[in-house]
């Protein structure tokens, strides 16, 4: 079989931009950074730290390990991620979740609902700003 011609469904295996499997690395190390986050906000509001307190403080753990990931499987190659990037990522990320969260969670949304959803819109905002600023 050429692999010039191999496609899957009509979507041919060498067209995929390189964008496309950073985004998926991002998703897999993000994901074991949110899985963590996830866990330790589980275990604050389960010690009785408040929904919001308890978000905020387990982001930053999350944050921490996703550096390291983000750092040596995603952007391993790019000459602009840096410490200083990823922190300003990091801080949009931690103020678009706690807003987010905060304005689910009050207006009705359960806490799981209300995270899910705010992970979804950081891990977009972060992944468009990282590939923006990190891939110079």
């Amino acid at each position: 079989m050429d692999q010039e011609n191999f496609s899957f469904k009509g979507f041919a295996a060498h067209r995929h931009p390189a964008w496309l499997a950073r985004l998926a690395r991002f998703l897999a190390a993000g994901g074991m950074a949110t899985l963590l986050h996830w866990g330790v906000m589980a275990l604050l509001v389960a010690c009785g730290v408040q929904p919001w307190g308890a978000t905020a403080l387990a982001m930053a753990v999350g944050a921490s390990a996703n550096y390291f990931l983000q750092r040596r499987y995603v952007f391993s190659g790019a000459r602009g991620f840096s410490l200083g990037v990823y922190l300003l990522s990091v801080g949009m990320a931690w103020s678009v979740n706690l807003v987010a969260f905060q304005v689910l969670h009050t207006s009705g949304m359960g806490i799981v609902l209300a995270q899910l959803s705010s992970t979804a819109l950081v891990a977009l905002l972060n992944f468009l700003f990282l590939q923006k600023f990190a891939c110079r």
